[in-house]
């Protein structure tokens, strides 16, 4: 695949203007089609992505008529409302012209029936993750590249609503916790946040990308036999509250399950709590407030 270089100017959709939601932050790869009302940005953070590159109609499975790039990197979805007066296919077609005037390079397109049969369009929710998809749906998936990094940018467009995501492209960190940084953290605070730990975006489940931290985990836990301590997992504030507070609670369990099983802590020594969003590090009215405000904490007791 070729690989395209540009200064990554801000794609800017034919007579656009700031969309209707006053604290809506939106990335400096694009500008939301004008009149467009923004109704969610989710930054999942470090993850796969399924970026569709074509259709095969005689597939069978879902991984058989939706032929996918798989990717891994910084996901961050946002979706709009449609302006009322605005049809799906100009929608498109802006964004379409928009992003290739910004140097990037489109992969795939389809438009209507080219995306498959109409009456299956819900394997684009199951194979993409996107929300959005109606017969008559328009998809777009380009790739340019930002400050030497690739960035792929899909964009679905359905009756009255579309989806805009973006994935850029960048090495997971690794190597964010060590054992010394852990007891660094207690010593100072008697509290340490667990960076490198990864979950599936609103699941308890940890990627496998988060076995360094969990090395790291371990080794203090075994080299300092005596202490015990509280998992303790956070939330942002976004969502309904007891939502939060159980996928905070399932997410500490999951990290002492880890702990406990992969690594043969004793159980005795750990206890899991999750507190939600009732103890942020940040503001949650920022992206980045919110993103530190997602973790998980090892607490001395």
């Amino acid at each position: 695949m070729r690989h395209i270089i540009f200064g990554f100017a801000v794609v800017s959709v034919l007579l656009s203007s700031p969309v209707d939601a006053a604290e809506f932050k939106s990335h400096p790869a694009f500008t939301p089609y004008a009149g467009s009302v923004a109704t969610r940005r989710d930054d999942d953070g470090f993850k796969s992505y399924s970026l569709v590159t074509a259709v095969n109609e005689k597939g069978k499975t879902d991984e058989e008529v939706l032929r996918t790039l798989e990717l891994k990197g910084n996901v961050i979805r946002f979706a709009y409302e449609n302006p009322k007066d605005r049809s799906a296919n100009e929608i498109y077609a802006n964004y379409r012209q928009a992003f290739e005037k910004g140097g990037f390079k489109v992969l795939f397109a389809c438009v209507a029936d080219e995306c498959g049969p109409s009456h299956a369009t819900s394997r684009w929710g199951r194979v993409t993750g996107m929300k959005y998809f109606t017969p008559g749906m328009r998809y777009l998936a380009a790739k340019g590249s930002r400050d030497g990094k690739d960035v792929y940018i899909a964009v679905l467009v359905a009756k009255a609503r579309h989806q805009v995501e973006i994935v850029e492209i960048s090495q997971m960190e690794t190597g964010l916790v060590t054992a010394e940084s852990i007891g660094e953290g207690l010593k100072a605070e008697g509290r340490v946040v667990l960076d490198g730990i990864f979950f599936d975006t609103d699941k308890a489940t940890i990627k496998a990308e988060s076995t360094p931290a969990l090395d790291a985990i371990a080794t203090f836990l075994r080299d300092n036999a005596a202490l015990n301590a509280y998992i303790v997992g956070h939330t942002d504030g976004t969502g309904e509250f007891e939502h939060n507070m159980r996928l905070s609670n399932d997410r500490a369990a999951a990290v002492l399950a880890a702990l406990v099983n992969d690594y043969k802590i004793a159980p005795e020594r750990l206890v899991s709590q999750g507190v939600g969003p009732l103890a942020p590090a940040r503001t949650n009215r920022t992206d980045a407030g919110r993103t530190k405000n997602r973790r998980v904490e090892l607490v001395e007791r």
